[in-house]
């Protein structure tokens, strides 16, 4: 199995628009590891891609995969679903008779019902199928499936519109959330769990610890809702891996290559475990 991370940007990618900060003029100068698009990654073995960004084609264009043979949806943000057009890839415009090819879509039972509620998901993912591009299953929200030789088992985080996956195969096996970790707590297979890959968000960096920088503000709300990354250090602390990547980061954070480098050792040194900073086109052999 290798995960490559197609995108390792948050809800706002870096570089932003008209931002003038270091970081974004840093991405734009044409520096590709400073430079994070939406949050994706792609699983190789399984050949599961875990959610489409809106830049999911741009991604798809300068990865290494060959063929997808399966897509999961962690919840239904729009950083996370909005280039859920990429599947009319699928579509033979020109050949008579066309020769469609079709991609196996699995939604978790919560996630099709906010599917059904949100951004009108549901009845476009309806329109691929009845167009031949796509096949929808809807799995239990907690009971493993099978792809290509590989057990894949949705894992419902705290915020219950939301999963992570497990995935085993080849004697391996890795963990992958892409968002919505707070307030988490591993059940007793997981944290029991020796993993040999970890994914996880990284999370608000209120204060980043490497220059004592402040981002947000103590007082401001978002803090009472959205990770940070001192709880992601704490959810690190919780799961066995050999190794932990950390991605989803937001352009807010002012978050470089070397930013990340450093960052990566903080949290390896506050966790005892290995642990790196992801950066969009990284391939993980595991």
């Amino acid at each position: 199995m290798k995960l490559e991370i197609l995108g390792s940007g948050g809800a706002i990618t870096t570089p932003k628009p008209f931002c003038n900060c270091t970081v974004c003029e840093l991405a734009r100068a044409g520096s590709a590891q400073d430079a994070r698009l939406g949050p994706s990654v792609f699983i190789h073995g399984p050949n599961l891609l875990i959610d489409t960004p809106e830049e999911i084609s741009i991604q798809l264009n300068r990865s290494s995969i060959e063929q997808i043979d399966g897509c999961v949806y962690s919840h239904w943000h729009p950083d996370h679903t909005a280039g859920k057009r990429v599947f009319e890839m699928n579509k033979d415009w020109i050949g008579l008779p066309p020769e469609n090819r079709k991609t196996q879509i699995f939604l978790t039972e919560k996630v099709e019902s906010t599917f059904q509620q949100f951004l009108g998901l549901k009845g476009y993912f309806d329109f691929l199928a009845s167009d031949g591009l796509v096949d929808i299953s809807i799995v239990k929200n907690s009971e493993p499936f099978l792809l290509n030789g590989y057990r894949i088992t949705p894992v419902q985080m705290k915020l219950d519109f939301s999963f992570g996956f497990t995935i085993e195969g080849g004697n391996k096996k890795i963990l992958v959330v892409m968002d919505e970790l707070k307030a988490w707590v591993p059940n007793e297979v997981i944290g029991n769990t020796e993993f040999d890959l970890v994914y996880l968000p990284l999370g608000i960096v209120e204060v980043n610890p490497i220059n004592g920088k402040r981002n947000v503000d103590p007082k401001h709300p978002i803090l009472q809702y959205e990770l940070t990354l001192n709880e992601t250090i704490d959810t690190i602390k919780m799961l066995k891996g050999k190794k932990f990547i950390l991605s989803h980061i937001e352009e807010l954070d002012g978050v470089s290559c070397s930013m990340g480098q450093q960052l990566g050792r903080y949290c390896s040194e506050q966790t005892g475990k290995k642990v790196e900073l992801g950066y969009d086109t990284l391939i993980c052999d595991i």
